[in-house]
């Protein structure tokens, strides 16, 4: 396969990456807008986009393929370590979030009395 042919599936590849790329640049703008979960989420989306678009540039180079391995690697152990932070800090904020209603709406308890003749 000639490179031009493969230059152009990597455009189009990251065209067509615009639905998960364009979003997080939109998170990451809005800055304390959003919940930092969702911050790291959209940081890790960028990393891999980035780090794929660095590989897909070096592979397109005349380069020894272990160069190219370097920013694969880097960029997949940054991706998850972002996915990972996001994903205990999602659980984190889910849990303050089920503090605060549960302060705002406590459980009903049951009726001491009883049911009244109306009820029955």
């Amino acid at each position: 396969m000639s490179h031009g042919v493969l230059a152009v599936g990597v455009v189009v590849l990251f065209a067509s990456g615009n639905v998960w790329y364009l979003p997080a640049c939109i998170d990451l703008r809005a800055g304390q807008d959003r919940p930092r979960s969702r911050r790291l989420a959209a940081a890790a989306v960028l990393t891999g986009w980035g780090s794929a678009a660095l590989t897909m540039l070096l592979l397109l180079m005349p380069i020894d393929p272990s160069v190219v391995a370097l920013p694969a690697v880097a960029g997949t152990t940054a991706v998850v370590s972002l996915t990972v932070q996001a994903w205990l800090r999602r659980s984190q904020e889910q849990r303050e979030e089920e503090a605060c209603w549960s302060v705002l709406l406590p459980a009903r308890t049951a009726d001491p009395v009883g049911p009244t003749e109306d009820e029955q």
